[in-house]
């Protein structure tokens, strides 16, 4: 009797001094957290891309506001012609087709430009994206976090330790 419980308390130590090593080494966690937006606004990288940006955006806006003035001169003509009587229906309608055709090509061409000023961001902006990111990567492992979250975005992560996924043992638990 008296050996079992003595069989019994040292089981219980072994057991509390195992949950104790588990659970400062094995469930410990250590989490971080950033605003990665204020970080940007930081780096002068950032503004020298913006002001490159901005630049180019003001140059091809300036070149298609000359177009877009144009055509509303010819249509201010075509106003007046119209009010004068000074054309017939079939000049009118070739005409209206004509400056139609026009507002749609600077329609068109307006959409390019935004398309032209997207890639360029991206061009400018990827290098410095990288360059954050492998600094909050490297911080995170060097410094032993498991997880870095971003506090300028809703539930995002920047960092989070190498884990195993279980997506296909959820998949196998449910049948799928």
């Amino acid at each position: 009797m008296r050996l079992k419980r003595m069989k019994n308390k040292v089981l219980t130590i072994i057991l509390t001094l195992m949950l104790c090593v588990v659970s400062q080494h094995g469930f410990a966690q250590k989490y971080g957290h950033m605003n990665s937006g204020n970080l940007l606004e930081m780096l002068p990288e950032v503004k020298s891309g913006d002001a490159e940006l901005e630049k180019m955006r003001i140059s091809l806006f300036d070149a298609l506001q000359v177009k877009v003035k144009a055509l509303e001169e010819k249509f201010a003509r075509l106003q007046k012609q119209m009010s004068e009587g000074g054309l017939s229906p079939v000049q009118q309608q070739k005409a209206e087709e004509e400056l139609n055709n026009e507002r749609q090509a600077i329609i068109k061409e307006e959409e390019a430009i935004n398309l032209q000023l997207q890639q360029k961001r991206v061009d400018l902006l990827q290098p410095i994206f990288d360059k954050v990111n492998k600094a909050i990567e490297d911080i995170g492992r060097e410094k032993g976090y498991t997880m870095i979250f971003d506090t300028s975005k809703f539930n995002a992560l920047l960092f989070v330790q190498d884990t195993d996924d279980v997506m296909p043992l959820v998949k196998a638990k449910l049948g799928l």
